[in-house]
């Protein structure tokens, strides 16, 4: 009980003691906001802030690929990368003339953020805002809405720079595949017209052989099928019109002569002419040797002319699908290009919004500045000085009565 009544009365001294002094607290307290003022007026840098605002839309899908989403954790980074603020702060430092010395890229990352809203939802999934909001801060209003403005017309440049490169690499990829058909299209078609003149020249061979023999019944396969390819005569390289035309002796076939010859063979045997029957056996002999010869040429003309017809015919085929792909592919390719165009822009300074990402507000020019609060710092700094003199106050008191408590056992 005893020491409960001393520590109170220890209490009860204290109190009356900083209530004694209390003018000298109010004033401790007035000094500290006094000197508060003085600091924020005259020498602590005051800071504006500007702020924008942008929208992250639905992202495009790029020749039809799948992107992954990006979300505002993304679009974070990208805005707070160290390459795009230090491309930040030397623009900044070119138009408002500060050396870069004085810009410390550590100290530079400070006057910007980005806050944007999350809900945590009951599956444990983060949902965000699209919405996201940008500021800046700077020592004067101008500098403020500049900085802003540098800052987010360098993130869309870049940021459209990335997504460029998906585009600009299927670009690529699909003029070299363009490039690869046109070559391989170009053999297959040169290949196609020398075929187109030739089959018709090597028809008309076959169709004079064939006559050759007999004229009169001349059995042409793929008659019509043939005819066809002469309707290429002009357009050839060569015309085979110019072609040595064809010649039958006497007006008739060979057949028809060796018909003849073995008639006169008859009548002259039966006349006992040996010298005229010996002289038809001869020209029979070499007249069957000619049609045997003559023969030959037409069955291997035959088979080159059905090689060449089922090679016109594959390649007319391969002809039409290559200039069909060529064509699809030069079509990707043109998409490509352009996709990479509307998200990339060669001048920043041209820089617009881009397809996904929607500027609600662009940076503001600010009318009040965010740091030093006056009143604000005056009040904390009197809340502040207040508490320091009652501790002060205090701890002389504690030194009196120490001083005096070592006196008197001195004395004793």
């Amino acid at each position: 009980m005893e020491q409960e009544q001393k520590e109170s009365y220890v209490f009860s001294s204290y109190v009356l003691y900083l209530w004694k002094k209390r003018y000298l607290i109010i004033l401790g307290a007035i000094l500290c906001m006094g000197l508060t003022a003085i600091y924020v007026q005259f020498v602590a840098k005051e800071k504006f802030r500007s702020f924008a605002q942008i929208m992250i839309k639905e992202h495009p899908n790029v020749l039809g690929m799948d992107r992954m989403k990006i979300t505002p954790v993304t679009f974070k980074s990208l805005l707070l990368n160290e390459d795009l603020l230090r491309e930040v702060r030397d623009e900044y430092a070119e138009i408002s003339k500060i050396h870069l010395e004085k810009l410390k890229l550590e100290q530079f990352k400070i006057a910007f953020e980005v806050e944007y809203e999350i809900v945590q939802d009951t599956t444990i999934r983060k949902e965000y805002s699209p919405v996201m909001q940008l500021s800046a801060d700077a020592s004067t209003p101008q500098n403020a809405k500049a900085l802003g403005d540098i800052w987010l017309k360098h993130f869309i440049y870049r940021y459209g720079d990335l997504l460029s490169r998906e585009p600009d690499y299927a670009k690529n990829y699909f003029y070299d595949k363009a490039r690869n058909i046109q070559k391989e299209l170009e053999e297959k078609e040169n290949r196609f017209l020398k075929l187109r003149w030739e089959l018709p020249f090597k028809i008309r061979q076959l169709t004079a052989k064939e006559m050759l023999i007999s004229p009169a019944n001349a059995n042409l396969e793929y008659q019509d099928q043939r005819r066809s390819y002469y309707k290429y005569r002009e357009e050839s390289l060569v015309n085979v019109n110019t072609a040595e035309p064809v010649v039958i002796p006497g007006g008739e076939g060979l057949e028809e002569r060796l018909i003849k010859i073995d008639q006169d063979l008859a009548a002259s045997k039966a006349g006992s002419d040996a010298a005229r029957t010996s002289q038809l056996e001869a020209q029979k002999v070499a007249l069957e040797k000619k049609i045997g010869e003559i023969r030959l040429e037409i069955t291997n003309l035959q088979a080159e002319t059905s090689a060449m017809e089922k090679e016109f015919q594959i390649l007319a085929r391969e002809v039409s699908g290559l200039r069909d792909l060529y064509q699809y592919i030069i079509d990707l390719r043109n998409q490509a290009e352009a996709d990479a165009d509307a998200l990339h822009f060669d001048d920043k300074e041209k820089s617009r919004e881009r397809m996904d990402i929607a500027i609600l507000a662009s940076p503001s020019f600010p009318e009040m500045r965010v740091f030093p609060k006056k009143s604000l710092s005056c009040l904390i700094a009197g809340v502040v000085g207040l508490f320091l003199s009652c501790f002060f106050v205090a701890l002389d008191k504690f030194i009196q009565e120490s001083r005096a408590l070592v006196e008197g056992s001195d004395k004793s």
